[in-house]
């Protein structure tokens, strides 16, 4: 595996965007949109849970993503995610070993977690050279790397 996390640091976030896969139904929003993290150097990060904290405090999460909690509108958790995250550098990425979850710290003191709750691909990491970082672990207790042919 290589040390994927070293070629994350320096970049700077360049978009984000929510990838619609189905209408939610009234019960079971939480699976139809996913997140496309776009960096400068043409990184994609794409990842199904993330949550966002911000100075040391919750921010807002994928799971609060279209939630009313009393609000006037639902909460729009990629328009936040974009206000703070774009534009903002990678300072530090770490790869928790154990439970295949990433952690980006971005300067501002923003910190996005993203999550690998299940032993299949959840989140992964496309590099412009076509190499990829998957969240596999059914497979092998490591994200498995690929390489175009």
């Amino acid at each position: 595996m290589s040390n994927f996390t070293q070629r994350l640091k320096g970049m700077k976030c360049e978009a984000v965007d929510a990838t619609e896969y189905e209408e939610p139904t009234a019960t079971d929003t939480i699976y139809s949109v996913g997140t496309s993290i776009h960096f400068t150097d043409s990184t994609k990060l794409t990842a199904q849970f993330w949550r966002l904290t911000k100075e040391g405090s919750p921010f807002v999460s994928i799971f609060d993503h279209r939630q009313r909690y009393g609000l006037p509108a639902q909460v729009d958790a990629f328009r936040m995610m974009r206000d703070e995250l774009v534009g903002k550098e990678v300072l530090d990425a770490v790869l928790d070993k154990t439970t295949g979850d990433l952690r980006f710290q971005f300067e501002g003191d923003v910190v996005l977690e993203v999550f690998n709750f299940t032993a299949f691909e959840i989140w992964a990491l496309i590099f412009p050279d076509g190499t990829m970082e998957l969240s596999n672990y059914a497979l092998d207790p490591k994200p498995v790397q690929f390489r175009p042919r």
